[in-house]
């Protein structure tokens, strides 16, 4: 199987996230072009590439996405501004025509049901309430369901070190460190945790279940949740959700153990009590 991408193949995402999945993908046989452009298709079907070369195969798939339809909404005569992301909205969703909103895909600012639905909570409080309210995206995750998934909420490693600097701290957990991923044969994956002063401003994970294991990051990002609140949290063995548990702890460790101060303190507590 032959596998062409225009660009990369998971440009949005961490590369060393992404390279979980690519590396998983060559495993298995698949052949990757990135950066590669089709000239042509002929019947066989046969692809004629930007380079003079070509692939021959037995079936073609095209995954090209999707845009807004909008076009002829007559979205100009009510005075709403739209391009190709879709409908024009400020930070409260709302269009160029004041009693217009727009909320999911058509609003441009990612194609996920989950954010649709957030999108939805966010303008029925100025509809039905006058009460002020703006759309975050910082909390809202994404998930693509490859094999293994790949999840990322909240910041990238580079966005991150643009944002905090000398700051931040990352932190990666392997799956082969968690007992039941290696149970399932799933010890393929990394949990990548991004870090400063004590709150989680991002993570990322590729290997299985990732579009489960997000989750809690995007609710400790959502509550501005500071890392004890993970560490302290007590769950259920053997369980891939232990992977956050340990990011978590992984954070404090060279904190308690790596102190000189604490070790002298832990030394002289085990001397005068019997």
């Amino acid at each position: 199987m032959t596998l062409v991408v225009r660009s990369r193949l998971l440009p949005r995402e961490d590369p060393e996230l992404a390279a979980v999945v690519r590396d998983r993908l060559v495993a298995e046989g698949v052949r990757i072009l990135e950066d590669a452009a089709v000239k042509a298709v002929r019947p066989g079907p046969v692809l004629e590439m930007a380079d003079g070369t070509e692939i021959a195969g037995s079936h073609l798939l095209c995954a090209t996405g999707r845009l807004p339809n909008v076009e002829d909404l007559g979205l100009g005569a009510a005075g709403i501004a739209a391009g190709r992301k879709g409908i024009e909205v400020d930070a409260g969703l709302r269009s160029t025509n004041r009693r217009v909103y727009a909320v999911g895909d058509v609003a441009g600012q990612g194609q996920f049901t989950h954010l649709a639905g957030y999108h939805a909570g966010v303008v029925i409080r100025p509809i039905l309430f006058g009460l002020p309210a703006k759309a975050a995206t910082s909390h809202v995750p994404r998930v693509t369901y490859t094999e293994p998934e790949l999840a990322q909420v909240g910041l990238t490693e580079a966005e991150a070190r643009e944002a905090h600097g000398g700051r931040l701290e990352v932190i990666r957990i392997p799956y082969a460190s968690n007992d039941r991923a290696l149970a399932g044969a799933a010890g393929q994956g990394l949990l990548k945790l991004m870090v400063a002063k004590g709150r989680p401003v991002g993570a990322g994970i590729a290997g299985a279940e990732a579009g489960e294991l997000i989750g809690p990051w995007a609710l400790a990002i959502a509550a501005r949740l500071k890392l004890k609140a993970v560490a302290g949290t007590v769950l259920p063995y053997p369980t891939l959700g232990e992977l956050n548990k340990r990011a978590a702890g992984a954070y404090f460790s060279p904190r308690l153990f790596g102190s000189a101060t604490v070790k002298r303190v832990v030394r002289f507590i085990q001397r005068v009590v019997p």
